[in-house]
This record gives structure tokens, C-alpha cells and sequence, in this order.
């Protein structure tokens, strides 16, 4: 039987990123990492991590735990929630952040919390899924079934590896969409 961590006066945000491999959820996290997080204990779940890796040079030390290639929904969901229990026992974190593989299915990890003791620690964040305007699959017309999904599971679009004429003709149906901050990063080696 897993230990409920301690009570908080307020809930932990949590904040779920999706996407495509490859479209940009890295960059996304760390800028807000950079921006609108800076001076926040996070604690991150990364499912996925492609060529870019976060860069916490600039923040206050995160609680990084990796479930790579995992789908934390359905055969990694007992794993995920001792790591999202593990995060909460740390009262200084701030707010958690998972990057999630396109696989998974966020509605399903949501219920999965809901239906558990951690519905009461937590508060879900808008969706973020990250939208690669070149990838000719990330159009709201897509047959493909995955990519459907990520779109009916999406509370937010961010379109990713843009220019702004490139983005003027995306549609991502009636759901709000913006364009992804630019962020300079550089491949681990």
C-alpha cells in the first residue's frame, strides 16, 4: 500500500505536454521552465526524450524522473502514480510536469487520478499539445487515428516549427491555438 503524502493548503498543478516525437514538447517545457516557471521547484515526468534535453542550469533543482518510452495510461499507470506520489512528498515543489509520449491517453490518466486519492493534491492544467506544421499528418482532417486522438484530447494547440505566413492556414478546429515560443536550444551530446 503506497503512503499518501502530506496535505498542502492548494493543490499541485499539473501540467500534462503532448505531441508527436519531435514536435517541439521539449522546447515548449523549457521555456516555461525559463519564463513563466523561473524560481519554481518542478517535478517532471518524462516519458519521452528525443535529441534536446531539458536544461535546468537556471532554475531551482527539479525532481526529474524518466518512465521513457512508457505508457503511463495502461502498463506504466501503478508506476506513474508512485511517482506522482513521490513528487508530492516534496513540499517544495511547486508544480509537476509530464511529457507524455503521443501514445498515451491523457483521458484515461486523468481518470485514473480522479478516481484516486491523489484527485484531492492535484489540479489539471490545460492540455498542451504541440502541433508540427510541417508534419502533413497534424491537420484537424487527419485520418490518422493517433493523431485524431491528440486532437479530441487537446485543450490547447501549440504549433510548432512555424513561420508566421506557415501559420496563418492552420486549423486545429474550434480549440484555441498559439504559436510556440522560440527557443534557442542545443542538442545534449
Amino acid at each position: 500500500m503506497i503512503e499518501l503524502p502530506p496535505r498542502r493548503a492548494s493543490p499541485v498543478p499539473l501540467h500534462i505536454v503532448g505531441g508527436l516525437f519531435g514536435s517541439g514538447k521539449t522546447s515548449f517545457i523549457q521555456h516555461h521552465i525559463h519564463e513563466e516557471w523561473a524560481g519554481e521547484k518542478l517535478g517532471v515526468i518524462l516519458c519521452e526524450e528525443g535529441s534536446v534535453k531539458l536544461d535546468f542550469s537556471r532554475t531551482v533543482e527539479p525532481k526529474v524522473q524518466r518512465l521513457l518510452n512508457a505508457c503511463v495510461c495502461c502498463e506504466m499507470a501503478y508506476t506513474f502514480f508512485e511517482v506522482l506520489v513521490t513528487l508530492l512528498r516534496d513540499l517544495d515543489i511547486k508544480r509537476i510536469v509530464v511529457e507524455i509520449t503521443a501514445q498515451a491517453d491523457i483521458h484515461q490518466i486523468f481518470d485514473f487520478i480522479r478516481s484516486s486519492h491523489l484527485r484531492d493534491y492535484l489540479v489539471f492544467e490545460p492540455i498542451h499539445i504541440l502541433m508540427d506544421a510541417r508534419n502533413p499528418h497534424m491537420r484537424a482532417d487527419s485520418p490518422a487515428p493517433l493523431v485524431r486522438r491528440l486532437m479530441d484530447q487537446a485543450d490547447v494547440f501549440v504549433l510548432s516549427f512555424h513561420d508566421q505566413e506557415g501559420a496563418r492556414p492552420f486549423h486545429g478546429g474550434a480549440k484555441p491555438w498559439k504559436l510556440s515560443p522560440r527557443v534557442e536550444t542545443e542538442p545534449s551530446s
